[in-house]
């Protein structure tokens, strides 16, 4: 709080330290008053006193390169906060909560659940959203209905904390952010959408996966597969018979609407495979929506 190099940091800092003091049920003056007080019991030695030193003696040289690569680490981070400035305007709007993340606050609060200091609501645990949680985040924002669209959202969701962390390596998100999070990953492993679309966003969502540098649950890697082998198969089934799924039409109609808006709705229409009166049923609620691509 009192080192940061920016006001975002302190404030980050500052509002990370006043939720750790209230899951231990302090006020934040008070959880700072115990770092004055000598700790009980055993001390625990710190693993890594001295590792540099014993590296140097292994490779000489050692600290002198980690030094830079750690400038060099520094020097990239605050270039991408002096972009990140220009994009938002200030850091203020790096850190100020979303939509989503003000919607899914006031509707999850019911819930809060003070026991459970870990997740912060009534049984829940990471991954894992209760049927009442669920009621109250599809009462409050629009929830993905497709793959493509569930993958757009994780994507958006992603780069705002990365933005985040540019500023505040240590960024933490609040607890109902969390939860749209997992919300996301929870549609991406099951929702079913027979499309090449919907089968090329799950395919990259395997490969984020595969990329989390951590093991998941089993049963979660299951469902995952289960649901892509399910919708390659209705895929497969309509390029059999020759008729398209619905999804994989509609699908077609919103790339057409995005690569090449001034074509007539009956030319569209022509090329998907659609009525008129469909094509321009999505013209209207892409622009109502203000959709800059396709899974927006």
């Amino acid at each position: 709080m009192d080192r940061g190099a920016t006001d975002g940091e302190q404030a980050a800092a500052r509002a990370k330290a006043e939720r750790l003091a209230s899951d231990a049920g302090m006020t934040l003056a008070q959880a700072l008053s115990t770092l004055d007080t000598a700790p009980s019991g055993p001390t625990v030695r710190d693993l890594f006193a001295g590792f540099d030193d014993w590296m140097e003696s292994r490779e000489p040289g050692y600290k002198a390169r980690a030094a830079a690569e750690r400038a060099e680490k520094e020097r990239k981070r605050l270039t991408r906060c002096q972009e990140l400035l220009r994009q938002y305007g200030s850091e203020d709007a790096v850190f100020a909560p979303t939509a989503i993340e003000e919607a899914l606050r006031v509707a999850l609060e019911p819930l809060s659940d003070p026991a459970n200091n870990l997740w912060g609501y009534q049984g829940y645990s990471r991954g894992k959203l209760t049927p009442d949680m669920w009621e109250a985040v599809r009462g409050a924002v629009r929830v993905p209905e497709t793959v493509q669209e569930a993958w757009a959202a994780y994507q958006t969701w992603e780069t705002l904390q990365d933005d985040r962390c540019a500023f505040c390596p240590d960024f933490t998100p609040e607890q109902w952010a969390e939860v749209w999070h997992d919300a996301l990953e929870h549609l991406l492993d099951n929702l079913r959408t027979p499309s090449t679309e919907g089968i090329k966003a799950r395919l990259a969502w395997m490969r984020e996966v595969a990329n989390l540098g951590h093991a998941r649950d089993m049963e979660r890697d299951i469902q995952l597969i289960d649901a892509l082998e399910g919708d390659f198969s209705a895929l497969m089934a309509s390029v059999q018979t020759g008729h398209r799924s619905t999804s994989d039409k509609s699908a077609r109609v919103r790339t057409l609407l995005q690569s090449e808006p001034d074509l007539s709705d009956r030319e569209i229409a022509r090329r998907a495979e659609v009525s008129p009166q469909t094509v321009g049923n999505w013209r209207r609620r892409l622009a109502a929506k203000g959709w800059g691509s396709l899974e927006e």
